[in-house]
């Protein structure tokens, strides 16, 4: 690099000058280059040697092929280089040094995310030019290429964003005990093995279906996509977004821009307190609402989908309520302060009369109005769509069963989790996932193997309600009264757990008092 261009970087942003120096070692590069070009040449001599194909026909499999590996390539690597890296700053202490600069937080990750995977970008890069000249001597579309590399610069910044977060709170919060390179190697597995394909699944059902990559690649390929089939036309609250590449590229990037901004205010968040709960009320309140409306607007079917719609209730139902059990089960670990964080608060809430505004907006006070206020906003989307769509549609009574189950065992979890992050103990949140893992599985697998279902014993519903899993037909009147047995178990332990989790605040707060006198 010249010393005009080292300037230019440096004053731009430092972080990133200090992780060129760090990677640009002509060994490195040497390396890069070296095993980009070979993998080229080793992928254009099989395609070559392929004499039994037309030529056409070879770019067309050369071309393919480098559009599934790029992402893969990319988006595995470079995680794994920034979560890997972050975890090795905390380790050496420098992490904590470059929190201490002047510079904006976002320039500082910025700087890391520009700088730390550039390996792996020159090898991505350097493969371009032979994607494109197989792209374009097979005929593929033109405006296809130009969406590919849109969509893969979007897509590698959301998820570096994510790669960051996560390296961040694997690097401060001691989940589990174990090498750090594990970490990093952990979160390269769910990119390669589930967020890769999920990136591929998403792009050829809606952003490149109207660009005409899927007939483009039926001329060389025997799998063919069904254009004509109701389920080739994906969707959202009734308007179809993968019919025309306007909309499909603006619902895509006005999706990834929206997660994009939420995962960049808790990065900024974190990165410069990195004790804090990983996002603060309101925020949660902005993802929630965001991902409930994301989600539930690909469960509402519109009136010439009537096949679509009787499949669409019962699996629906319990797919979204798995959704909204794993979601607020990440938010509440997410919000509930830890019990420095509740002392801080103890200390200074001097006013009774500003309690509840804390409750609903301060970072430091317990998380149980905050999840309240999310299940609210859950239910405010999900219980509609179970009377007008799902299950309650033909059973109103079993639909608000399951919603108030759902309702109930979330706040049950949420009372136990702020409990344990107020001890004094190590590793709270080893502990917590400890317990409410036993808690979610030990239980059902028990009353399984012991045969007390509500379908051979309806008694055995209260049970199940409880632990809100009210998973039956509720053909039998039994069930319901049973059912409704347990709202009321959860309702009594739910006022138990808030009433024991106020007396520790007090103990907390005596405690204070006497420690400041």
């Amino acid at each position: 690099m010249t010393s005009t261009f080292v300037n230019q970087v440096g004053n731009w942003n430092p972080q990133l000058l200090r992780e060129f120096r760090g990677r640009l070692k002509p060994r490195s590069i040497a390396a890069t280059i070296v095993i980009s070009l070979v993998g080229q040449t080793l992928l254009g001599l099989g395609f070559s040697q392929q004499t039994y194909n037309p030529v056409i026909e070879r770019w067309a499999g050369l071309a393919e092929t480098i559009t599934w590996i790029l992402p893969y390539a990319l988006f595995t690597a470079g995680s794994y280089y920034l979560v890997s890296d972050l975890n090795q700053e905390e380790k050496r202490g420098t992490l904590n040094f470059i929190r201490l600069s002047p510079r904006p937080s976002r320039g500082i990750l910025l700087g890391k995310m520009l700088g730390v995977p550039i390996l792996p970008y020159i090898a991505i890069g350097l493969a371009i030019p032979l994607h494109l000249l197989a792209g374009l001597q097979s005929g593929m579309p033109v405006f296809f290429l130009i969406s590919y590399y849109l969509m893969l610069a979007a897509g590698c910044f959301a998820l570096f964003s994510l790669a960051i977060l996560y390296g961040l709170l694997s690097s401060s919060r001691t989940i589990a005990v174990g090498q750090q390179s594990v970490v990093a190697v952990a979160f390269a597995g769910l990119t390669l093995f589930f967020l890769s394909p999920l990136y591929f699944a998403w792009n050829f059902a809606v952003t490149w279906r109207p660009l005409g990559f899927n007939a483009w690649s039926a001329q060389w390929d025997s799998y063919r996509y069904e254009a004509d089939s109701p389920r080739a036309t994906i969707q959202w609250f009734g308007q179809a977004i993968n019919q025309s590449a306007w909309l499909s590229h603006g619902f895509t990037l006005m999706v990834l821009a929206i997660a994009t901004t939420l995962i960049w205010l808790m990065l900024v968040r974190l990165f410069r307190n990195p004790n804090t709960t990983v996002m603060s009320k309101w925020q949660s309140y902005a993802i929630v609402a965001f991902l409930e409306a994301l989600v539930i607007g690909f469960f509402v079917v519109t009136s010439n989908q009537v096949n679509f719609a009787e499949s669409t209730a019962e699996a629906g139902t319990w797919l979204l309520y798995a959704f909204n059990f794993g979601l607020m089960i990440v938010i509440m670990l997410a919000l509930c302060p830890q019990r420095a964080s509740l002392l801080d608060w103890l200390r200074f809430q001097k006013h009774p009369q500003g309690i509840l505004r804390d409750l609903v907006w301060a970072d430091k006070s317990p998380a149980l109005v905050a999840i309240s206020i999310n299940l609210v906003i859950i239910n405010a989307l999900y219980a509609p769509w179970m009377f007008l769509v799902g299950v309650g549609k033909e059973n109103p009574s079993v639909a608000a069963i399951i919603v108030l189950s759902l309702t109930g065992v979330l706040l049950i979890y949420t009372a136990v989790v702020q409990q344990i992050f107020a001890l004094k103990i190590r590793n709270p949140y080893t502990w917590t996932m400890g317990g409410l893992g036993l808690w979610m599985l030990v239980p059902p697998i028990m009353l399984a193997l012991l045969q007390i279902l509500p379908d051979q014993m309806p008694a055995s519903m209260m049970i199940w309600t409880f632990l809100g899993y009210p998973f039956s037909d509720f053909a039998k009147p039994m069930l319901i009264s049973s059912a409704l047995v347990g709202l009321v178990a959860q309702l009594c332990v739910i006022v138990l757990l808030v009433w024991q989790f106020q007396n520790h605040l007090r103990t907390l707060s005596r405690s204070q008092s006497i420690m400041t006198r």
